[in-house]
């Protein structure tokens, strides 16, 4: 039976990392084809910015997308930490390996079950480098990742030797992009017409460290978007994650929160809940040689399920 892949939305899933080389003018938004004979899936979505810069002793390819944030960075010499050489230990360059997903990974994907008796697996594939000298060839470093579907004995699933294992985890780095949780404050369960300021409670900044000194990225949320009663409903706007705030606040003495007040309880609503949306504006930085520079913008959003209680239906406290 042949092997079975999965070459459509699962990659876009996944928010799989997937590096390129990008002319340098290259702005947001790459929708870059798979090179010939390369059977690569591509996300579809034109949301990422991928671009490649030299480094003097090496290059490093950077991603940023509302997934992940990170990158390739090689040094074709020691100076900059071992060299491709010394990682390897004589062992071949990695072409393309299969690594099976973990059940986390599964779950956190959401991927429905695949045929029986197959599994899903990581598809990943690295160019851009000569396997001879090991020096970073003038168009760059290629670094893909898809999702497949491939029976477990497979004679194309390949994995790495220790050596290339530990030259993948000495050049690869990636931080994922947190999702936006939306609360609000001072209370997480408002009473009709009180003033509630929304906010991010989950993590609004992200810094991941290439293996190549001088060579970081980091992100942070710079504004927030808020429909507290759902889409089509008054939206809130706030600087950064929004600001959580005490009880004896005020939209006149914090006026740079994301302030709203309920007219209705929620007991209108389907569920007996707003099916509010959070969306969090990120910029992302990558510092090249030293210096930091803008890299890349985008949005992540999220769902919050609000309650509102009445105040004519219980004894407030």
């Amino acid at each position: 039976m042949p092997a079975l892949r999965s070459r459509g939305a699962a990659a876009a899933l996944a928010g799989a990392l997937v590096l390129a080389t990008v002319p340098p003018v290259a702005q947001a938004g790459v929708n870059t084809e798979p090179r010939e004979g390369q059977p690569v899936v591509w996300p579809s979505e034109n949301r990422t910015r991928i671009k490649t810069y030299q480094t003097g002793g090496g290059a490093c390819s950077l991603i940023a997308s509302p997934n992940s944030v990170g990158g390739v960075c090689v040094s074709a010499n020691a100076s900059d930490g071992p060299s491709i050489r010394e990682v390897l230990k004589g062992d071949d360059l990695p072409d393309c390996w299969h690594e099976r997903l973990t059940p986390e990974e599964l779950s956190d994907i959401e991927l429905q079950a695949p045929p029986e008796g197959t599994h899903y697996y990581w598809h990943r594939c690295l160019r851009g480098i000569d396997r001879k000298t090991f020096d970073i060839e003038p168009g760059g470093l290629f670094f893909a990742v898809g999702i497949w579907i491939y029976e477990p004995d497979d004679p194309e699933l390949t994995e790495l030797t220790p050596n290339q294992q530990a030259f993948i985890d000495r050049f690869v780095r990636r931080g994922n992009v947190p999702d936006p949780v939306m609360l609000s404050s001072p209370s997480a369960v408002p009473w009709v017409n009180d003033d509630v300021a929304f906010y991010n409670a989950g993590e609004d900044e992200l810094h991941v460290d290439l293996s190549i000194p001088g060579v970081e990225m980091r992100g942070r949320i710079t504004e927030l978007l808020v429909y507290p009663e759902g889409r089509g409903g008054p939206v809130v706007r706030c600087p950064g994650g929004g600001r959580e705030v005490e009880a004896d606040d005020t939209p006149r003495t914090v006026p740079g929160a994301c302030w709203h007040a309920y007219e209705q309880a929620s007991q209108t609503q389907p569920d007996d809940t707003y099916q509010g949306e959070i969306h969090a504006q990120w910029q992302i930085d990558a510092r090249i040689q030293g210096e930091w520079q803008p890299f890349h913008s985008f949005v992540k959003s999220g769902e919050g399920l609000m309650q509102v209680n009445e105040v004519q239906a219980l004894v407030r406290p």
